[in-house]
């Protein structure tokens, strides 16, 4: 029985802006596609120089294991928090949100900045288009041409056919999207498909919202 294995994350693929006023005060949010924590101090600093007079600069951020927040000043966990905790109801990765703040002279309390700044980064995340970033296989196979029907008749929506070749055996460049199908390939054809090379390759599939 042969093994393989896949994975994707939920990002964005474009910096989106969004910006709501809530008592007063004025909240512009970032959310930002950053590739490591370093690209995602540069950013911040970028924003906060567009930004002097803000009384608030808040922030979350997904990198795989890397997870942070920053209050900024505001009382703690009623802000950096809340913006991570909406990053991570959406399973959003490689993903730097920054709220900026201009108190606008009417206090919300603790509750009323957990709602403001959760809704400022989750009215954000509805204007993105989110991606979903898979890892498929492109797979070089070959099998006896009297088995020619499995390839053609089980592939469905797991693979695609990229292209044929033909000598003394059939072979097919496949991208596969469920690489349990190779396992079945192979169990089909008795053990004589044959698997010349694979190779992981990077995709960006759109996720389409819901109505």
């Amino acid at each position: 029985m042969l093994l393989w294995y896949t994975s994707s994350m939920k990002t964005i693929k474009s910096e989106i802006i969004d910006e709501q006023i809530i008592q007063k005060s004025k909240f512009i949010t970032h959310l930002i596609p950053v590739s490591s924590e370093e690209q995602a101090k540069t950013r911040l600093s970028e924003i906060k120089k567009q930004h002097p007079k803000a009384h608030h600069h808040c922030t979350a951020l997904v990198i795989e294991d890397i997870v942070r927040s920053n209050d900024d000043g505001e009382p703690a966990s009623s802000a950096g928090l809340p913006m991570l905790q909406m990053l991570q109801a959406h399973d959003l990765n490689y993903v730097l949100a920054v709220v900026i703040r201009y108190f606008g002279g009417i206090k919300l309390g603790v509750g009323g900045l957990i709602r403001a700044y959760s809704s400022s980064v989750q009215q954000a995340i509805e204007q993105a288009a989110l991606f979903e970033k898979t890892i498929v296989y492109q797979v070089m196979v070959e099998i006896d041409f009297d088995q020619l029907s499995i390839i053609e008749t089980q592939l469905n929506n797991q693979a695609e056919i990229k292209e044929r070749f033909y000598s003394d055996k059939a072979g097919f460049e496949l991208e596969v999207y469920d690489l349990t199908l190779l396992d079945k390939l192979y169990d089909l054809s008795n053990g004589r498909l044959i698997i010349v090379d694979q190779q992981p390759v990077e995709k960006w599939i759109e996720m389409k919202k819901s109505l």
